[in-house]
């Protein structure tokens, strides 16, 4: 349970966070708050509701709403009519992080915390740290897309990085359960917006970028910032940056933090050497100043070379010894929806995966290439999301050239036209060599496209990953079930029967070929 904090405490937090003047009005030496609610539908007595002006919402309208159901007392910055308790400040968002710390009772004073931001690999970077901080004998919490974890407990996320109140709260979870540490997932829309204020990192993780989320940002520069603003000073103590990118080399360059950088560059301190990967995992060889170590991981796929990479130096920076941070890494599973392979023994592959950025969706095929027996194809089912990021869907049909054969379909079009959605995807593939088909219904293109696999073929499914509910219009009360993998298995069984007694896929690395970084 959350503690009852008083309500002088609350005045003095607000103030010490507060860039402008604050308002105390009314509250007895008596009163007390507990919790820090910003949906007037989740208050509960006495809670201290948090009246946030929203891109399509003002808190201060549902003020009313929040005390008839309990709220001890309002976070305003205008005047309310409920004649209730409350604190009047320059803004009400700047306070959620600090006012959410303090009325979790401060969890993350007693954590160790990594925070993980970058375009791509956030997810499975943030699981691989988990796995390394567990393997040196310390229950560690993660928070991400994947929602909250610790031990075997998991509680679902409603976004990538929660709102502050609700971000402090899961770090309340966690240590009650037992934990000394937590990864966290920084996103760029929650670094701009303050959800991970009053959080002090031992660690900061980049772990690569590509132009995205411009419909929030505006500029590819804004959306770098909001990432560099992780390695703030007053953020973290130190970084690991994968400097593959320009933008990561200019980060590590510019970060006034200590910077332990990662990729296959020669400067780099933690320093690719080859790789290589299958259906059975992958492996790759890292040199840091202590040596050569080889590192092996169920993981499929050569995008997660650099995230087992980051995730070794984020363990070495922590003091984690090198056979634990080996032993931590070969422990972890993949994260669900990230090159995740099903199929195989006598049927096709079919590998579901959340890329969903151009860049992403490049070295998805690359794995399914990978995995191609010789002479097999690669089948990609792609989609984009409606009402996001429309800039980016020329780029994705781009990068979907290299596929053999694209099966366009709907990812979910809120309300966009579909059609007018792969319309533009159309765009990039515009001259492919590619066979290109349209299949708007996503269940019958995933099956059209397993039907048409042979053995030696690969069947790539991206865009929605671990996510389990699709949306066609505007009201998230009309999403309906939809979980790729799922379908993807039942095609399997439908078109190719149940797997092989024997399964003669080359899932051993060492019948792999070597690939340089």
């Amino acid at each position: 349970m959350l503690p009852a904090v008083p309500w002088s405490e609350v005045d003095r937090r607000a103030r010490a966070a507060a860039g402008g003047p604050v308002t105390r009005t009314g509250g007895d030496a008596g009163l007390t708050v507990r919790g820090l609610v910003t949906d007037s539908r989740r208050v509960v007595p006495g809670a201290l509701f948090a009246c946030v002006r929203g891109a399509t919402s003002d808190g201060h309208r549902h003020a009313a709403a929040a005390v008839r159901a309990g709220a001890a007392a309002l976070l305003v910055d205008r005047p309310v009519a409920p004649d209730v308790p409350h604190l009047r400040v320059p803004s009400v968002r700047a306070q959620l992080g600090p006012l959410g710390a303090l009325l979790a009772g401060d969890p993350a004073r007693a954590l160790r915390l990594v925070g993980v931001t970058g375009s791509n690999g956030k997810t499975t970077t943030s699981t691989l740290v988990r796995g390394v901080l567990e393997a040196a004998g310390a229950r560690t919490g993660v928070v991400g897309t994947l929602g909250a974890t610790v031990g075997r407990r998991s509680r679902g996320t409603s976004l990538t990085t929660p709102e502050a109140p609700e971000l402090h709260e899961l770090l309340r979870w966690m240590l009650d359960a037992g934990a000394l540490q937590a990864v966290v997932e920084a996103s760029s829309i929650a670094l701009d917006m303050g959800r991970i204020d009053a959080l002090a990192f031992d660690v900061a993780v980049f772990t690569g970028f590509e132009e995205d989320h411009l419909d929030h940002h505006g500029t590819v520069e804004q959306y770098w910032a909001s990432k560099a603003r992780l390695f703030e000073r007053d953020r973290t103590s130190a970084g690991v940056v994968v400097v593959d990118d320009p933008w990561g080399r200019r980060l590590a360059d510019q970060a006034p933090v200590p910077v332990t950088r990662v990729g296959a560059a020669g400067d780099a301190d933690v320093r690719v050497l080859g790789w290589r990967t299958g259906v059975g995992g992958t492996e790759v060889l890292l040199a840091d100043d202590t040596g050569g170590h080889r590192v092996r991981s169920p993981l499929v796929g050569r995008v997660h070379v650099t995230n087992l990479a980051a995730a070794w130096a984020t363990g070495r920076v922590l003091g984690v010894p090198a056979p634990q941070i080996a032993a931590g890494l070969a422990a972890v599973a993949p994260p669900r929806g990230r090159n995740t392979v099903l199929g195989g023994a006598g049927r096709p592959l079919v590998v579901v995966d959340y890329a969903h950025t151009p860049q992403a969706l490049a070295a998805a095929i690359a794995t399914a290439r990978d995995l191609c027996r010789p002479g097999g194809r690669v089948h990609l089912v792609l989609g984009a999301r409606g009402r996001r990021d429309r800039y980016k869907r020329q780029g994705l049909g781009a990068s979907a050239r290299a596929a053999d054969v694209v099966w366009l379909t709907n990812e979910g079009s809120h309300g966009e036209d579909p059609a007018a959605i792969v319309a533009e995807l159309r765009v990039g593939l515009l001259g492919a060599p590619a066979a290109v088909r349209t299949v708007l219904d996503r269940r019958a293109a995933i099956l059209a496209a397993v039907r048409a696999a042979g053995r030696a073929d690969v069947v790539l499914v991206v865009g929605r990953g671990h996510e389990t509910r699709v949306l066609d219009t505007t009201d998230p009360l009309d999403a309906v079930h939809l979980d790729d993998a799922e379908v993807a298995n039942l095609a399997l069984i439908a078109e190719h029967g149940p797997p092989a007694a024997a399964d003669d896929d080359p899932d051993d690395l060492d019948a792999l070929a070597d690939r340089a970084s």
